[in-house]
């Protein structure tokens, strides 16, 4: 989950990180009282999770009156990669000295946080034909010891900051890691980090990505996300607290729990098979978010076939029946589905099941993935 550039802000100027002054504007009108509250100069800076804003004449500094409402009004026009632009962040604009780039950031690979600083800020950070003769520096952190004070100034040193500024710097890396902490962040991004004429450091962009699956833990950010950027299958997923993955196959498999999803894609790739896509419900999933899950898979064209391998403990078989019926008596696409039920209340849910003709019992995931792998070939011959 990837935050918009002023909510992103929003959260570190309430850690206490500098930023120039700001507010959010939804039209030209807003914009120039704005920035007449604000002084001249501003700039204006669409809101997007797209790239290439800049390219598109998305960000543009402004230095009196004259020019900020036919300016703005271009800006609300813009629309990149099918996304219009709805907001624009007006913000004081001021000279800088020298930009740095700072960061925490999720190793997913070393399963570490990882503290990042740069002597190339801004877009010299992004564009790799200026990045040759730039030094970019990084710390691995002990997640359970967090950010020490000796790897700053060690990170610091490499890269040769004025000491003067080290107590700033030091302070601002410090907050961005309570954030990441706090947000459960895989990314936490300030770029550019700026010092000004009176030596002073701001952040002038930023960037926070959220890691999804900590979303019932992060309240305060389900208001956050901007749905447009998700498609129909994730904003359903996030809705219904499913887990969602894409895969290149042609079968769509739903399961409760990553035992049973990596058993049935273990079995899959046994046959030479990988699954279109896989949805894990969860333990004491609902009827609901059950019947969505199915409404899924049907829609997905890739999805020839459907496996629903459900052990029942905390999820119920009858629970599980009920929300399969609901979404198969809807009217959507007809697919084979195959089934392994299984625990809870299997007895009570497999009678639900039976009366649809359209559905098969298995009693073991060898014997389900087997018939729904032969199915598929007899239908490729």
């Amino acid at each position: 989950m990837r935050l918009q550039e002023y909510q992103a802000k929003s959260i570190l100027r309430k850690a206490g990180i500098p930023l120039p002054a700001s507010t959010l504007a939804t039209n030209a009108v807003q914009v120039k009282r704005i920035a007449a509250e604000i002084g001249y100069p501003v700039v204006l800076k669409a809101q997007t999770l797209e790239p290439g804003r800049g390219h598109a004449g998305g960000v543009r500094i402004i230095q009196n009156e004259h020019e900020i409402e036919n300016v703005s009004n271009n800006i609300f026009k813009l629309v990149l990669n099918q996304h219009p632009i709805q907001y624009v962040l007006v913000e004081k604009a001021f000279s800088f000295l020298k930009e740095y780039y700072l960061a925490i950031i999720s190793d997913l690979d070393a399963g570490t946080p990882v503290f990042r600083l740069s002597d190339a800020g801004g877009a010299t950070y992004l564009e790799p034909d200026s990045f040759s003769n730039t030094l970019v520096v990084d710390q691995a952190l002990d997640i359970n010891a967090g950010l020490k004070d000796f790897q700053i100034r060690g990170l610091m040193t490499r890269l040769g900051i004025d000491p003067s500024l080290w107590r700033q710097l030091q302070m601002i890396a410090h907050k961005a890691y309570e954030v990441y902490r706090q947000l459960d962040a895989t990314l936490v991004e300030i770029n550019s980090l700026v010092v000004t004429q009176q030596n002073q450091l701001f952040a002038l962009d930023a960037k926070i990505n959220v890691d999804g699956q900590s979303l019932f833990r992060q309240e305060s950010l389900y208001d956050s996300f901007d749905p447009s950027y998700f498609g129909w299958v994730e904003r359903q997923a996030l809705k219904f607290d499913v887990d969602y993955h894409g895969f290149p196959g042609q079968i769509g498999c739903m399961v409760n729990g990553l035992g049973l999803a990596y058993l049935t894609i273990d079995q899959l790739i046994s046959y030479n098979m990988m699954p279109a896509a896989m949805i894990d419900i969860h333990g004491g999933a609902t009827s609901t978010s059950i019947a969505s899950s199915l409404e899924m898979l049907l829609m997905n064209p890739k999805v020839k076939v459907i496996i629903i391998n459900i052990f029942g403990g905390m999820t119920r078989c009858d629970e599980t029946a009920k929300g399969l019926l609901d979404t198969l008596g809807e009217g959507l696409p007809k697919k084979p589905i195959y089934i392994r039920l299984a625990g809870t209340n299997d007895d009570s849910g497999l009678e639900l099941l039976q009366r649809n003709e359209n559905l098969t019992f298995f009693g073991t995931t060898d014997a389900l993935v087997n018939a729904a792998v032969s199915w598929l070939r007899g239908e490729e011959e």
